[in-house]
């Protein structure tokens, strides 16, 4: 029986898929393009249909079906089979098929109510007022049709009767939280949402989640400025991200995103030419947010509020950046409000002040100083408890240490001064006896060792009946000392039939992408008339040779050793030991001649 990603594989074709996203022409027996992975004039990107595979020779990436979808959407292995799984009708087992037709029907639901609302944007009762506020704002009609923006109208069953009569139940309407359930009497339900600007939420596919609102201009002030869709099976908070849709293609083109706290900041920054900006949804930065964002880029730019609420936002984001090994820098302009207000006023001066962002660190130190001086013990002790404390959350340790010696000298005291301050108010993610005990128990390799074992991985993927072979043998496990993952492709194996397809499916994403390079970049040559693809005589051929280099290798560090432990005999006179060691090194360079 095929597995789900064999299956999806038999009823697409990577040529369809990949021309969704770039415009491919024939040329031989490739498809052509620019690469969408790297900035090119010349195409150097190679699609060959008969192998279902790409490749560009200028960024050297390529791969199958999933990888594509993987590294163009920056997704998880999971998020790319569903999406492909969707494409090719393959139903995915693991999956709960009532539960998913819920989620569909919620989605479906969410994508007409959007329609509704920007109807009545455009052509209802929010026409005059909505569109004017809108329009002070600084807000385009290109921008309110880009984000989708709408008008839910006053009334309690707006939304609930236009859905109704669509088809959908109520239950479908309450799972998409658009309405609310007093539970009891004839109308039980209600809009959750009434004379308010929508903000719809999208995900990074552009498939509306939920809502952001904002009550309108004149509407009923005693209640609060804005609400949000509340948890549902779609939607999270935690992980919602305003304009990542909008923002994905540019944060990954220009290797930085900039966090603001607003939706119509997240629009004014766009209509500012700072498209690769989004926003938190009603909530403070989280770790699943920070996660998502760490598929496009590494750099973060924040640009929150400057009020002390504002700064206290910016330091417990700077944490979890430094916690992730993310790169957060901070936007400081004292003199705007925010985004929003600065982008409408002067788009130039918001430019400007993004590209001149301070790193998070720096921009923290520099504020302690000026908070507390250091001119005074007191004002040096204050400064080191708050800038050590940060420091303590860097995840880098060569960061970490720099940032150290950048604080010892701004307050001119001794770096192991502050790193006693650092460790007293942080405590390290690992335990250094933790630490110890993994250094001495991984086995040292040479460079060149660690590209052979690479080699004989990726040829082991390439070949079932060699990859049975070697897992079935257990000849290599011996030699193979702490290489985590030739261990694991030889160890599990037999649990997924000695089947490439089948253990990039049950693996987790950093195994599966590393797994992915090697079993491309060894079974897979791009030519210009066609592919090569490796045949099982030459991957054994192959296999044979590097095996056989991998051992002489691994005498060659035997012999390193015994050197070491030779000098180590002679200098403490321990005759016994260096008699055995003499001879044990005269055996090993017999063998390698």
């Amino acid at each position: 029986m095929n597995s789900p990603v064999e299956d999806i594989k038999s009823r697409l074709n990577i040529v369809d898929v990949v021309g969704e996203y770039v415009r491919l022409a024939k040329a031989g027996a490739h498809w052509k393009a620019c690469c969408p992975f790297h900035n090119e004039k010349s195409p150097s990107f190679m699609v060959n249909e008969d192998k279902q595979i790409y490749h560009c020779f200028g960024c050297n990436k390529g791969g199958d079906v999933f990888s594509f979808v993987m590294e163009i959407e920056s997704l998880e292995f999971k998020e790319a089979l569903k999406i492909l799984a969707e494409k090719a009708g393959v139903q995915l087992k693991s999956f709960n098929p009532k539960a998913q037709e819920g989620k569909n029907k919620v989605l479906e639901a969410l994508e007409l109510a959007t329609k509704f609302y920007e109807k009545q944007l455009w052509d209802g009762l929010g026409k005059e007022k909505i569109l004017k506020y809108l329009s002070d704002r600084g807000i385009s009609t290109d921008s309110i049709r880009q984000f989708r923006l709408g008008y839910a109208p006053e009334g309690w069953n707006n939304i609930f009767n236009f859905l109704l009569q669509k088809g959908f139940s109520s239950e479908d309407i309450l799972g998409a939280g658009l309405i609310i359930d007093k539970g009891i009497g004839a109308n039980r339900y209600y809009d959750r949402f009434r004379d308010r600007i929508m903000f719809p939420v999208q995900d990074s596919m552009g498939k509306v989640v939920g809502y952001s609102a904002r009550v309108a201009p004149g509407g009923d002030e005693s209640q609060a400025k804005y609400i949000n869709t509340p948890e549902t099976g779609v939607y999270h908070k935690s992980k919602a991200l305003y304009g990542i849709f909008q923002a994905k293609q540019e944060i990954k083109a220009k290797n930085f995103v900039l966090l603001v706290e607003g939706n119509l900041d997240v629009i004014a920054s766009h209509q500012a030419g700072i498209k690769n900006t989004v926003a938190v949804s009603g909530t403070a930065l989280t770790s699943e947010q920070l996660d998502i964002l760490k598929r496009y880029t590494e750099n973060i730019k924040m640009f929150f509020d400057m009020d002390s609420a504002g700064q206290t936002a910016a330091r417990r984001s700077t944490e979890l950046c430094f916690e992730k090994g993310l790169a957060p820098s901070i936007v400081g302009l004292s003199d705007a409000k925010d985004a929003a207000e600065i982008a409408q006023s002067d788009p130039k001066k918001l430019v400007e002040a993004v590209s001149g962002s301070l790193s998070a660190m720096e921009y923290f130190l520099r504020g302690s100083v000026k908070k507390h001086g250091r001119q005074s013990a007191e004002g040096k002790r204050e400064i080191a408890k708050e800038v050590g404390e940060l420091i303590g959350h860097i995840e880098s340790k060569i960061e970490k240490m720099h940032w150290a010696s950048r604080l010892a000298q701004e307050l001119e005291v001794e770096e192991s001064a502050v790193l006693d301050v650092v460790n007293s108010t942080h405590s390290p993610n690992v335990p250094r006896e933790r630490q110890e005990q993994t250094r001495n128990e991984d086995r040292k390799f040479t460079k060149r060792s660690q590209l052979i074992r690479e080699k004989l991985t990726g040829l082991l993927l390439s070949d079932t009946q060699l990859w049975k072979s070697a897992g079935e043998g257990g000849e290599m496990e011996d030699l193979i000392g702490s290489d985590e993952l030739l261990k694991f492709v030889l160890k599990e194996g037999g649990k997924v039939g000695y089947s490439y397809d089948e253990i990039v499916f049950r693996v987790d994403d950093r195994t599966r992408r590393r797994i992915q390079e090697l079993y491309f970049d060894t079974k897979f040559k791009f030519g210009e008339n066609g592919v090569e693809e490796l045949d099982g005589p030459q991957t054994k051929e192959l296999f044979d040779h590097y095996l056989s280099e991998y051992r002489k290798e691994l005498q060659k560090e035997r012999l390193n050793s015994i050197i070491r432990d030779i000098k180590k005999a002679e200098a403490i006179g321990d005759k016994e030991s260096l008699a055995l060691l003499m001879n044990e090194f005269s055996k090993l360079s017999q063998d390698l001649k």
